[in-house]
């Protein structure tokens, strides 16, 4: 294969988990390409690794990376704590950041094959490279979820959460419209809706949808070479990852208020719940009173690991767009999924086949209920769910579709 040379400019530093920001993708994307793709790695670090650390993805990922400083805008507006002036700009704030004259002129003269730009709101910088061929990938469309979000009772019934959506619903949207059109530039998005959102507002953008990979497996399970999927005995496992936050806060509260249900007996005696996330304090301590088995981790060392200690994750997400990476890291791992339709959008699943969708919290108690007696039945779910997340979400099969 023709060798070939990219240079990836991201906001955050590429990281195996997402830390304090999305960086999780383009390390995913980056790890299984083709070994004839030379890639050199600018980023703000926005995630704040340290020296050690990068230099450890620089070894992890083959790749050079260069550690640009933030413009003195950017450091005086949160040494001064002065976000709030977001509110006159007229676009999202980072659509203002941009690289040295230095810098592009390196980049330029470098004559890569392409420029990949991470992040949507990295628009100033996809025109600086402007006459190149850049390939943006967002991870989603960020108009699209304040566009959902107006439309929730709890923000619908807040009049300034209302305002906050509808001032930045109409930033995003303005900020999408003058992404370009010409032939060298393609937008990649991880959710199909996120797509169709954008061509909307957008028509002549050629944007395209891209499966979101699957990130580690665990090893712990495999027998033989093939995962082993029987649920634990005496009682099934139950997990809940992430952080208990406006993202799961609605779907939450109705799920586990039916959970409390007294005439549910069955259920306790059988299951038991694991958090995985901060924030859930609340939940835990009145499913504790109402008699449910249940254990609260803030943090896990080693998320997989801990999460291959489970046999279904629930995942009641009220609001988001894109694809949701805690549902496919349960899904590759074995887990049986039972989730809302936002928690199930975007991937290649199917419910009643190999995953669980709902959407009132009354159909997961009857779910529960038809799992104990059908284990085998859902054991094949869990098996099908990992086989399509391992195929159709595979880090390589991506790599190919978006760096060649």
């Amino acid at each position: 294969m023709q060798s070939k040379k990219i240079v990836l400019i991201s906001y955050h530093t590429p990281t195996i988990e997402n830390v304090r920001g999305p960086s999780a993708l383009p390390y995913h994307l980056l790890v299984e390409r083709d070994e004839s793709v030379e890639v050199v790695v600018y980023t703000f670090n926005a995630n704040g690794l340290s020296h050690e650390q990068v230099k450890n993805m620089e070894q992890r990922l083959n790749v050079k990376i260069h550690c640009l400083p933030m413009p003195a805008w950017y450091q005086w507006m949160m040494r001064l704590h002065l976000l709030f002036l977001r509110i006159i700009l007229p676009l999202p704030y980072l659509c203002y950041l941009k690289l040295s004259r230095r810098h592009v002129d390196v980049i330029k003269g470098s004559t890569p094959d392409f420029v990949w730009i991470y992040g949507e709101e990295l628009i100033g910088i996809v025109r600086q490279m402007d006459g190149m061929k850049r390939v943006h990938l967002g991870p989603d469309t960020e108009s699209l979820y304040y566009y959902r979000m107006l439309g929730r009772r709890f923000v619908m019934n807040d009049a300034l959460d209302y305002w906050k959506c509808a001032m930045m619903y109409r930033k995003y949207a303005r900020m999408e419209r003058e992404l370009p059109s010409d032939e060298n530039y393609t937008f990649f998005a991880v959710g199909e809706e996120d797509v169709r959102h954008l061509q909307q507002l957008n028509p002549k953008v050629n944007a395209k949808f891209m499966r979101h990979p699957h990130y580690e497996v665990s090893k712990l399970k495999i027998e033989n070479g093939e995962l082993k999927i029987k649920f634990h005995q005496p009682k099934i496992k139950l997990l809940i990852a992430g952080r208990y936050d406006l993202y799961m806060q609605q779907a939450a509260d109705e799920l586990f208020e039916e959970l409390k249900n007294g005439r549910i007996e069955k259920l306790r005696n059988q299951y038991s719940i694991t958090f995985l996330g901060k924030g859930w304090e609340k939940h835990v301590e009145r499913l504790r009173q109402a008699g449910w088995d249940v254990q609260h981790i803030t943090f896990a060392p080693d998320y997989v690991e801990e999460i291959t200690k489970h046999d279904i994750q629930i995942t009641p997400i009220a609001i988001g767009t894109g694809t949701k990476g805690k549902v496919l890291d349960a899904l590759a791992n074995g887990l049986l999924v039972i989730g809302t339709s936002h928690a199930m959008e975007n991937i290649a699943v199917e419910n009643g086949v190999s995953c669980i969708e709902y959407h009132q919290p009354q159909e997961v108690i009857k779910v529960l209920k038809d799992i104990l007696a059908n284990r085998a039945k859902y054991e094949a779910m869990a098996k099908v769910g990992q086989e399509a997340v391992l195929k159709w979400h595979d880090r390589e099969l991506l790599a190919r579709e978006v760096l060649g």
